[in-house]
């Protein structure tokens, strides 16, 4: 460029010579004038040849020179930015590989190398290294492993490459997610079986019998829902473990016993529903059906040793001889279950059904209600000596209708005490009106205990418990007046926690009563275990002492083994001069029964006290 401009300055000097006409010598023997041209076309023709050229020249020299180095510029930033990708690419957390349109593998990143080197160093090919499912094409993902590594599954993604037939392929690892997902897959279903399956029993449960509607009819068959009524008692006499392992064995025996045309359900509370088809059996075969399928007794081993237990069953039955859905199947069949009892375990669903539940129904609402309003009414029945004196009183209660007067017997409201778990609020109401009544205690009345009943489930509320212990230790005088009968029948009177509370009451000084010796359950070792001083002989023993020898003979056992405890009986149910005169030769010395006096009203011993003075 600085030629171009030192060449056109020296040429301005034979310029100015021809404008002044000047003659230029010869220049190396060559003359460089133009004679005869005019001036104005030689000055033309100078400044093209000496000006314009030489300055387009000089443009463009200088654009090239300038687009050079914006080239230079560029290809370094290029080269620059190439290498940056090339380390980003190469240096990437995941693995990528460079292939042609067959999927032979160009380049590699240092992840994809790595993974090759582990697992498959011959790998030529992307398929060589992993197993395809389908070939790779562009813009289609797809989940595939690594060839013999099953547990290394990756999802491989061809990057959209406009300008190229090769193949940009990532592999992003997922095996972590499939092991995830393989872990949520089976929490599902763990919570699928737990939610429709009984964990104890592996047998479908309530929940499927109602998912079952939509796929399975029950038109024309026998739908039967089976309780098993004891399994209660089994747990609080012998814990829930012994109850489980019962329930188990039955679950177990019921799959064995039926056919694989039946399904077997299990509802909750100890229930079990199944279905049988409508051709096989009529309603009326039902419970023949049952009964030679369903077992009475169970032997369970245990820690303690083998136990054989009783199995109570109770059933309500429905027959679907039209359409219904599964829920109300089943809720005809739990509304039968409901009234069943050990008299008739058997109950097929009917509309009188309904109606007997709806009357169940009513007399409940009425029982509560006289419970909460004080309806109860206090009956004694006297406990007399061998010389007719009256001893004690045994309070039994009753309801008593306030605008009617009708007098409600124990079996018309006692059923639904201890069905509907009222035992607590019913014994407590006792309990106040005996203490009420102590306090009143009439003059001409001679000042003997009272006994009042307790269930077992009462002894076990803690609030229960608490108070009357409570009631005990600071009246010490309250031990002398009421007594305390714990029915020997209820399974509750072998409790431990029972036990060690009558223990405990026995200390602050109430007496303890055992009821009806020898009809429930481990009689002899409730003597042992129960702090009573007290034993009743049941009426079931009493009644046939005079024709039986074999009762009185299981009667002066019971009394030998009281009197060796030092413990005092009462002789319960007697109605007959003769009864009372074998017992007095057996050596019971306390009575009690319709022989003398039915239960009845304080005002009436009263009337009657007034009567023999």
């Amino acid at each position: 460029m600085k030629a171009s401009i030192a060449t056109m300055l020296f040429n301005l000097i034979p310029y100015y010579l021809l404008l002044n006409n000047t003659q230029v010598s010869p220049l190396f023997g060559i003359d460089i004038t133009l004679p005869d041209t005019h001036t104005y076309l030689a000055s033309l023709i100078f400044l093209f040849f000496n000006f314009c050229i030489p300055m387009a020249v000089l443009r463009v020299m200088s654009s090239l020179e300038k687009q050079s180095e914006h080239n230079l510029l560029q290809s370094k930033k290029l080269n620059k930015l190439v290498s940056r990708y090339q380390e980003i690419f190469n240096n990437g957390g995941t693995p990528s590989f460079f292939c042609d349109e067959q999927g032979r593998i160009i380049q590699a990143n240092k992840a994809a190398r790595a993974l090759v080197k582990k697992y498959r160093p011959e790998s030529e090919y992307i398929q060589d290294l992993f197993s395809l499912s389908h070939p790779i094409t562009k813009g289609v993902n797809q989940h595939a492993s690594i060839f013999n590594t099953p547990e290394r599954e990756f999802k491989l993604q061809p990057a959209s490459l406009e300008h190229h037939k090769k193949q940009l392929i990532h592999c992003h690892d997922i095996s972590a997610n499939k092991k995830s997902l393989m872990e949520f897959d089976a929490f599902k279903k763990q919570q699928y079986e737990k939610h429709y399956f009984n964990e104890l029993t592996g047998l479908k449960n309530h929940q499927f019998w109602k998912i079952a509607e939509s796929s399975e009819s029950i038109l024309n068959r026998h739908i039967v829902l089976l309780k098993l009524a004891n399994l209660r008692e089994v747990n609080l006499q012998y814990g829930y473990s012994q109850g489980d392992q019962l329930l188990l064995s039955v679950a177990s025996l019921l799959q064995s016993e039926f056919t694989n045309d039946v399904s077997v359900y299990q509802f909750p509370g100890a229930k079990f529903l199944f279905t049988v088809n409508g051709k096989h059996l009529s309603t009326q075969s039902i419970e023949h059906y049952l009964e030679r399928r369903l077992p009475t007794s169970m032997v369970i081993n245990s820690a303690r040793g083998t136990v054989e237990h009783m199995l109570k069953w109770r059933a309500g039955h429905y027959h679907a001889s039209r359409e219904i859905s599964l829920d109300a199947a089943a809720e005809c069949c739990a509304i039968a279950l409901s009234q069943s009892d050990e008299f008739a375990p058997y109950i097929s669903f009917s509309i009188n059904t309904v109606k007997t539940i709806r009357e169940n129904t009513q007399q409940k609402d009425k029982v509560k209600a006289l419970l909460d309003n004080g309806c109860l009414a206090l009956y004694l029945q006297p406990q007399v000596s061998l010389h007719g004196v009256t001893v004690g009183y045994e309070v039994l209660a009753r309801l008593k209708e306030p605008k009617s007067g009708t007098v409600l017997q124990p079996f018309q409201f006692l059923p639904l005490v201890e069905e509907n778990k009222w035992e607590v609020l019913f014994t407590q109401k006792i309990i106040d009106g005996t203490l009420a009544l102590l306090d009143k205690w009439p003059s001409n009345l001679p000042k003997v205990p009272l006994a009042i009943n307790l269930s077992g489930p009462e002894l076990l509320s803690d609030l229960f418990y608490e108070k009357l212990l409570r009631r005990f230790s600071e009246s010490p005088e309250l031990g002398a007046r009421l007594k305390l009968e714990l029915t020997e029948t209820s399974v509750l009177a072998s409790h431990y926690e029972t036990k060690r509370r009558l223990t405990s009451l026995a200390n602050v000084g109430a007496t303890i009563i055992i009821d009806d010796f020898g009809t429930g359950h481990a009689s002899l070792s409730q003597l042992i275990d129960m702090s009573a001083s007290v034993i009743k002989v049941d009426r079931e023993f009493v009644e046939r002492v005079e024709t039986s020898e074999r009762h009185r003979k299981i009667v002066k056992m019971t009394l030998d083994l009281a009197k060796s405890l030092d413990m005092q009986t009462i002789a319960e149910g007697v109605e007959t001069q003769a009864q009372l005169r074998v017992l007095k030769d057996m050596g019971f010395n306390i009575f009690q029964g319709y022989l003398f006096g039915k239960p009845a009203p304080i005002e009436h011993w009263v009337k009657t006290a007034k009567a023999r003075a």
